[in-house]
């Protein structure tokens, strides 16, 4: 037979203690990211309006959640931005995060009126996101050009180096440091991975800007044809 628990046993009161830090651990990280989901979304329906139609937002779970713009303008057909929130909720695993530099994660799909005249991967290999992408490029087989600025650069044998150089560049621009930009002449037509922007300081209408911009230069490229 155990003997029953008692406060006045330091194991009890030490269980205890466990107990009450990781609820409020729960309550608090689960308060944290419910503000912070709401901040985001205020901060991107209004860049997200621009671009046309009514943003939609769906919930994945507690940690995630799209925002969806359907019959966007030009070059946009369709707009999807996916939020995922570092996890919070328990006090190790957020503990873990902040020490390893985790941060919310931006992704966007975009579907364009017209399909792009180019397929090329963008990618920052310092990156998980970044990592996982070059290794399902490296799967199809394609060329490879020397990396700008931190990336490694990927092109189907059909698209110019120039062009995936312009993507790059383009990518680069703005200082928002993708993890990823993969373009591909099948819907969704470019894939977007990146850290969540400083949502005080940049204004989610710059961010649609640059996403036009990289969208207009993965149909034109406006690269040359050297290696």
């Amino acid at each position: 037979m155990f003997a029953p628990l008692s406060l006045n046993d330091p194991f009890t009161v030490f269980l205890l203690v466990v107990a009450g830090v990781m609820v409020a651990g729960y309550l608090i990280g689960r308060s944290v990211n419910k503000r912070r989901g709401q901040a985001i979304t205020a901060w991107l329906e209004p860049g997200m309006r621009a671009l046309g139609g009514a943003p939609a937002v769906q919930a994945v779970n507690r940690t995630a959640f799209r925002v969806k713009v359907m019959q966007a303008r030009n070059p946009f057909l369709t707009v999807t931005a996916s939020v995922v929130l570092i996890s919070r909720e328990s006090l190790p695993t957020w503990l873990w995060e902040a020490l390893n530099r985790r941060q919310d994660v931006l992704i966007f799909h975009l579907t364009l009126k017209q399909a792009p005249t180019m397929e090329a991967d963008v990618v920052n290999p310092a990156s998980d996101l970044g990592r996982r992408g070059e290794a399902q490029v490296k799967d199809l087989g394609w060329s490879s050009v020397e990396a700008e600025e931190g990336y490694r650069l990927y092109h189907s044998a059909t698209t110019p180096p120039g062009d995936v150089r312009a993507l790059a560049a383009e990518a680069a621009r703005k200082g928002l440091a993708p993890w990823r930009v993969a373009v591909r002449r099948n819907p969704p037509h470019i894939l977007i991975s990146l850290p969540m922007p400083d949502i005080r300081s940049v204004p989610s209408a710059d961010l649609m800007r640059w996403l036009t911009r990289l969208a207009r230069t993965a149909h034109t490229g406006n690269g040359d044809n050297s290696n």
